[in-house]
C-alpha cells in the first residue's frame, strides 16, 4: 500500500443514513434527561415532544406558524402570507434537501431573502470580519503546530543517531588506543518557532475569536427565527462553499453552535429542532477536523459533500 497522504479538511457534514434523508443531525456535548414523547410525526409517524418545532427524524415541520418568519399559518395556506415561503418546505437548490428553515440545514446557503439579506449585513459587520480574520489566523497557526512538531520530532531522532554514532566511534578509538578528538561544533541551524511559542498563540487567537462570537447579539425584539438568521448569516459570511467528495477520519467543526436548550453542539442555529431559542457560537479549541487519506486506510469513511467549509479572510 502506497504511504498515506494526509491533509487536513473542515468538517462539512457527517455521513449518517439519517441526515441523508434531511434530517436535523447533531453532535451531543452532554447526556440530557428524555422527555416523554406527547405525538407523532404527521409525516413519518415518528414519537414527537410538544416543545419541537421540526420533526427530529425527518425534519417536517410540526407547528401552526411559519417556521421560516413565525407568521400564523392555517391547515389549508400554501405559502405564508408574511414572507411567502412554501408550507411545505423548499427544496435546497444545492443539495436537494427539503427544509423548513431559512438557511439550508444540510449545506448552509441561504434560502429565503431574509436569509440573503442577513449574509449581506454580516458581511459588513466589522466583528464578523475581524472573527474571520482570526478563524484565518487559526488555520496557519494549525500547519504551524504540524510543521514545529515534525521538525522538533526529526531533531530528536537526528540527535539520537548522532550519539549512537558517537559513542561506537569513541569505542572503536579506544581499542587501537587514540584518544577521540571532540568533534567541532556545528552552528545551529536556522528554525521556525518553537511548538509551546505558537500554540500559545493559538491559544489567544482561540480565546479572541469566542470573545468576538460571544459578542455578536442580535438586535433587542427580534423573533427566534429573526436570531437564528442573524446567527447563521454570520458562519455564512466566513466560510467559502466547495463542493468536493473525499475519505476521512475524525470528523469536527471549527465552528458550532452550543444550543442553550439540549445542550448540544449543532454545526448551526438551523438544526435545532426546538421552538425555543438560545446558544452562541464556540470555536473548536481542539481544531480537530477531517483527517483526508487515501482510500482504503483503516478508520476512514467515505464522505460525499456537498460543499466543504473553509474559513477564509474576505475584501
Amino acid at each position: 500500500m502506497s504511504e498515506t497522504k494526509v491533509r487536513i479538511h473542515e468538517r462539512t457534514a457527517v455521513k449518517t443514513a439519517t441526515q441523508e434523508r434531511g434530517a436535523v443531525m447533531a453532535t451531543p456535548v452532554s447526556k440530557t434527561q428524555e422527555k416523554p414523547a406527547t405525538g407523532v410525526c404527521p409525516k413519518c409517524g415518528a414519537a414527537v415532544d410538544a416543545d419541537m418545532e421540526l420533526c427530529p427524524q425527518c425534519g417536517w415541520k410540526l407547528v401552526d406558524y411559519c417556521t421560516f418568519c413565525g407568521a400564523p399559518m392555517r391547515p389549508d395556506d400554501i405559502d405564508c402570507l408574511e414572507c411567502g415561503m412554501p408550507a411545505e418546505g423548499v427544496i435546497c437548490p444545492e443539495c436537494k434537501t427539503r427544509n423548513f428553515r431559512s438557511f439550508c440545514v444540510k449545506c448552509g446557503i441561504p434560502l429565503s431573502r431574509a436569509a440573503r439579506m442577513a449574509v449581506e449585513k454580516a458581511k459588513k459587520d466589522p466583528k464578523v470580519q475581524e472573527t474571520a480574520r482570526l478563524l484565518q489566523r487559526m488555520a496557519q497557526l494549525h500547519a504551524e503546530l504540524e510543521e514545529a512538531q515534525q521538525e522538533e520530532a526529526l531533531e530528536e531522532e537526528k540527535h539520537r543517531e548522532l550519539s549512537e554514532l558517537e559513542k561506537e566511534y569513541q569505542a572503536l578509538m579506544a581499542k587501537v588506543g587514540f584518544k577521540p578528538a571532540e568533534a567541532p561544533k556545528s552552528a545551529p541551524a536556522k528554525k521556525g518557532r518553537k511548538h509551546e511559542e505558537i500554540l500559545e498563540e493559538f491559544k489567544q487567537t482561540v480565546k479572541d475569536a469566542n470573545k468576538l462570537m460571544e459578542e455578536m447579539l442580535p438586535p433587542a425584539g427580534t423573533t427566534p427565527q429573526e436570531q437564528r438568521n442573524y446567527y447563521t448569516a454570520r458562519k455564512v459570511a466566513v466560510v467559502e462553499i466547495i463542493t468536493e467528495t473525499f475519505w476521512g477520519i475524525d470528523p469536527q467543526d471549527a465552528m458550532g453552535w452550543l444550543c442553550n436548550h439540549c445542550k448540544i453542539m449543532h454545526e448551526s442555529p438551523q438544526q435545532c429542532i426546538y421552538r425555543d431559542f438560545g446558544g452562541k457560537w464556540v470555536s473548536n479549541s481542539n481544531w480537530k477536523m477531517w483527517t483526508v487519506v487515501d482510500a482504503g486506510t483503516e478508520g476512514a469513511v467515505e464522505v460525499h459533500n456537498y460543499r466543504e467549509k473553509t474559513v477564509y479572510k474576505r475584501e
